[in-house]
């Protein structure tokens, strides 16, 4: 019965991504900084990105995790340059997070697809995977998102995610790639929770939905067995 139960647990641990990556992934997070934002929301929304990256236990503080931060309005300024996350800079990428102040401007989420692209294939980091985030609680009305969406899946970004918040926001027309996903958040209140779920389904610290399902299955399989196992002995 040990052997069952140890074989079935490995499989189903063996379907968890652990801390300690061979290569590095780089997560362009994207953020949301126009006018239809108040200021109040922009600090929740801010306040949720310093709290959920500074969470060891959604982003791994040992390099295997590359983040470059922007935020978009009209135009795209660069927050925190993409750099692989240790105990060394965790604290300036926290640091300039909470340094951010609002555009106030449009929703150009075309423009910071673009940015990241050219940030992500144009620096000397060498990862296995490229995914591009995006918070908003709108629509994209500057440049063209299609556009910039599909050439940044040509170029090779393996995904591009997005959280939308709130009613105003639609995340179809940005999400794209295999495996992407998005997440809706009813209201700014709620943001940090569904970020803290999306960053870590990137890093692999939040198994994915189909991880949870083999899970249940290999641990329900080992319960099966021990029941059936209980029978037997009861009657023989």
């Amino acid at each position: 019965m040990k052997k069952l139960y140890a074989a079935a647990a490995a499989v189903a641990l063996a379907a968890i991504p652990t801390g300690a990556q061979a290569a590095t992934i780089e997560l362009a997070l994207l953020i949301d900084g126009s006018g239809s934002i108040s200021g109040a929301n922009f600090l929740l929304q801010r306040n949720a990105y310093a709290n959920v990256l500074n969470d060891a236990t959604i982003l791994p503080q040992n390099g295997t995790v590359a983040i470059g931060v922007w935020q978009f309005g009209t135009t795209v300024q660069q927050v925190f340059a993409m750099a692989e996350i240790n105990a060394g800079n965790i604290g300036a990428l926290i640091a300039a997070i909470n340094g951010m102040t609002q555009l106030n401007t449009a929703t150009n989420i075309a423009g910071a697809i673009d940015t990241a692209t050219a940030a992500i294939f144009g620096n000397s980091i060498d990862s296995a995977r490229q995914l591009i985030d995006v918070s908003t609680d709108g629509v994209n009305n500057v440049g063209n998102l299609a556009t910039s969406r599909t050439n940044a899946l040509n170029a090779g970004i393996d995904q591009i995610n997005c959280i939308g918040i709130g009613v105003g926001a639609n995340c179809a027309p940005v999400q794209g790639g295999t495996g992407s996903f998005s997440l809706q958040a009813d209201s700014f209140d709620d943001f940090q929770a569904a970020l803290r779920q999306k960053i870590g389904r990137e890093t692999g610290a939040v198994p994915e939905p189909g991880t949870w399902a083999l899970l249940i299955l290999g641990f329900g399989a080992v319960g099966a067995a021990m029941r059936r196992q209980r029978l037997t002995v009861r009657f023989a």
